[in-house]
């Protein structure tokens, strides 16, 4: 399918669309963070981001201790954006940091607003996207230290992230990282499900299709996958720092919610439904567009770590299946089912997970087949035009 990504300034989201022009789905940038500002100015500072980034959802420090509310903040896996001295930030955040895998994206901003600075989880967490995206807003500066950042180059994590791949092997990250960074090529197998979509063009600098050991590369760097099971069978990839593995997750979350569901109840209702292999696996959470601000939804997709993608009515109802179908959910939203449909249409696959309803909640879970990997969304701009 031929897609077109474009911002769109007012709302702060990507709308992804057909090349018929027909609006297909939104991936939106809405977004909650929490906010903890120690002078006046800084809130006033801060304040002035609602105005022009209407789509965060700022959950503001008042009164709570300062550990208290930083632990609440890394246990939801929320972004933290602290305005004052990085010191305070640091001396709040150290007790909570653990993972740099799950850890929350922290930032600091200074109270005039000149500059803003991610201090932790600036790759996986996205704590540098967040960084330009404000600054972007508000014409302060972003200051990166991240080495492959400053010097242009690839980052495989980030990749990982925003094609939906699993990290199997995390030290790996390094060697690919430290290679490109002194020069040195990176030669990336994939599976079938991959290769005879990528071309070596569509490869970043650096980087290059593994050919089998013909060239003085006798073993692939990177290793990108859709066969989990078999990639984790190997004894040898936990314990291996000079390839990465990447594997493909599998799963799609289809959620149809009331208004005003929070994030416990929400989460709740998908650990007791929804295994743990789907949970940890899970591509990114699909719903109807009538949702995309639903702050219940949002803190969901941050507390797992994946994206929040939304479809319009129309979009839905031409999705092909045999669905679990409601006259009161059509009449209220224009389409029979939502969470089934929401995660065939994104999955591209079967339903693995049927409907399943409470308390005023939907759920289901479909197959992701996957598609074409995007090796270059990663780098540079944050926003940019694909055609």
């Amino acid at each position: 399918m031929h897609l077109i990504l474009k911002q769109n300034s007012e709302k702060d989201e990507l709308i992804v669309k057909e090349a018929s022009d027909k609006t297909w789905m939104r991936m939106g940038k809405n977004m909650v963070i929490r906010v903890c500002a120690f002078t006046k100015q800084g809130r006033q500072t801060t304040e002035k981001l609602i105005e022009k980034m209407p789509s965060l959802h700022l959950k503001w420090r008042e009164d709570e201790p300062l550990q208290e509310w930083t632990g609440e903040a890394f246990a939801d896996h929320q972004p933290i954006l602290f305005v004052g001295a990085c010191g305070i930030a640091v001396r709040a955040i150290a007790p909570f940091v653990q993972d740099k895998l799950t850890d929350s994206p922290v930032l600091v901003m200074d109270e005039k607003g000149k500059h803003i600075i991610p201090i932790l989880s600036g790759h996986i967490g996205g704590a540098n996207e967040l960084a330009c995206r404000l600054a972007e807003a508000t014409g302060a500066e972003p200051v990166l230290t991240t080495a492959t950042d400053v010097n242009h180059i690839f980052a495989v994590d980030v990749f990982a992230k925003k094609n939906g791949l699993r990290i199997e092997n995390r030290d790996g990250i390094r060697y690919i990282s430290d290679k490109l960074l002194r020069g040195q090529q990176v030669s990336v197998q994939l599976d079938e499900a991959f290769s005879f979509q990528i071309s070596e063009a569509e490869l970043p600098e650096g980087l290059v299709l593994y050919d089998g050991g013909t060239r003085s590369d006798l073993s692939p760097d990177l290793v990108i996958s859709t066969m989990q099971n078999k990639i984790r069978k190997q004894n040898e990839v936990r314990k291996n720092t000079e390839v990465l593995y990447l594997t493909a997750k599998p799963y799609v979350l289809g959620i149809g919610c009331k208004k005003g569901k929070s994030l416990t109840e929400l989460r709740n209702f998908v650990e007791h439904h929804v295994t743990e292999e789907q949970r940890r696996d899970c591509y990114a959470i699909a719903s109807i567009d009538l949702k995309a601000e639903e702050v219940g939804l949002q803190e969901l997709a941050q507390y797992y770590g994946i994206p929040l993608i939304t479809y319009s009515s129309e979009v839905l109802s031409q999705v092909e299946g045999s669905f679990s179908e409601s006259d009161f959910v059509k009449e209220t939203t224009g389409v029979g089912s939502v969470c089934e449909r929401a995660a065939v249409c994104l999955g591209k696959g079967r339903l693995l997970q049927r409907k399943i309803a409470e308390d005023g909640m939907t759920l289901a879970v479909a197959e992701r087949i996957p598609e074409k990997l995007d090796f270059l969304s990663c780098q540079d701009s944050i926003f940019r035009d694909i055609s």
